[in-house]
């Protein structure tokens, strides 16, 4: 992705949430599987995309309940991953579109 234009990625919503304490009741309100003791959501690790199509985790909610494990230097780069894959995506579907 050339990071040099501005671009538009078409959503519904986009829900920029910020606090120590994941929310876990809204994740599985929209589908998102929690897993095991630690309450960690579902995705991808490539990705952050979660078991719910489209539904991308960032930052101390991919941790679960261990909120001590993600903080800026380690979290920074979550954005990146997701916007890479949805950037692989969008190329991949141009690419699928008959002509």
């Amino acid at each position: 992705m050339n990071f040099t234009e501005l671009s538009t990625v078409p959503n519904d919503f986009v829900f920029a949430l910020t606090g120590y304490h994941p929310d876990f009741a809204f994740l599985e309100s929209l589908g998102v599987r929690i897993e095991g003791e630690d309450r960690c959501p579902a995705c991808n690790p490539l990705s952050l995309e979660s078991n719910v199509p489209g539904i991308y985790l960032a930052g101390v909610i991919v941790a679960g309940s261990r909120t001590n494990e993600i903080f800026i230097e380690n979290g920074r780069f979550h954005g990146r991953q997701i916007a890479d894959d949805i950037a692989a995506r969008s190329r991949s579907s141009r690419t699928l579109q008959p002509v």
